[in-house]
């Protein structure tokens, strides 16, 4: 398995690569993915050299590359987007945030119904759609989210997903403002068992875990420190501190805007 530092080396090397066939070929859907994960891994690199900047600066260009993926091509991240919506809020770009808060994928080629109408009947984007709420401060968004998993996610929700339930006790405690309950669930998310299940990527998961400082970051941006025992919800990443300027590194990004 190569390491961070052989995988960022390879990519940095790929990136040109990339840009020529996007610009040689028009085709933005089938490289725009390479440059999200390899934006994640100089992320991981920002946590690995303390550098909280970098750090923020490639979360926030990752997550206007997902962005740009629903807007343009309809996708459907945001039914598996744990990560995704962590990284978003890691990124401290508030104008990003809010967008991000608002988006949905529609009914298309590759999706029979539109990301509100599976929201509706409790299917998997709730999840990140609840996220979605908390982020844009939307209360009564919250309040039918969480009605729809206790009513119709939770009771049909497979085995092997069982630890979703976790997640919904989590949003109950956020929501109601139960720091002590948050923390009993953070603690429970990021203990060896529960990460090595929910964080299966073995570069990234030496570094943080998901969606536990994602929701930790949540908790920070309603004004509840909470506090999370553990190297993979690195403390310097909770506080909201905004960069000065985010910079989008792109062209063909600039292009999208």
């Amino acid at each position: 398995m190569l390491t961070l530092e052989e995988l960022i080396e390879n990519d940095t090397f790929q990136s040109n690569i990339w840009i020529e066939k996007i610009r040689q070929f028009n085709d933005l859907k089938s490289f725009i993915g390479n440059f999200n994960y390899y934006h994640l891994l100089l992320a991981i690199q920002g946590i690995k050299a303390n550098n909280v900047i970098d750090v923020k600066h490639h979360f926030f260009v990752s997550a206007f590359i997902d962005e740009l993926q629903i807007n343009r091509f309809n996708s459907r991240l945001l039914d598996y987007g744990f990560r995704s919506i962590s990284y978003v809020l890691l990124s401290d770009n508030e104008a990003l945030i809010q967008r991000y808060a608002k988006l949905r994928y529609q009914r298309g080629v590759n999706a029979e119904l539109s990301m509100d109408e599976m929201v509706a009947i409790g299917e998997i984007p709730i999840w990140c759609n609840t996220v979605q709420f908390f982020m844009a401060n939307d209360n009564i968004g919250v309040e039918r989210n969480l009605n729809i998993i206790e009513t119709k996610t939770l009771p049909k929700i497979p085995k092997k997903e069982e630890g979703l339930k976790d997640d919904y006790e989590f949003y109950k405690a956020l929501h109601t403002e139960d720091k002590a309950k948050m923390e009993e669930v953070l603690a429970k998310l990021v203990s060896p068992k529960i990460h090595k299940k929910r964080n299966d990527n073995p570069i990234l998961n030496q570094y943080i875990s998901l969606p536990a400082l994602g929701y930790a970051k949540l908790a920070w941006r309603k004004g509840i420190e909470v506090e999370v025992n553990s190297p993979l919800v690195p403390k310097d990443l909770l506080p909201i501190k905004p960069l000065d300027n985010y910079e989008i590194p792109y062209d063909f990004l600039k292009e999208n805007i």
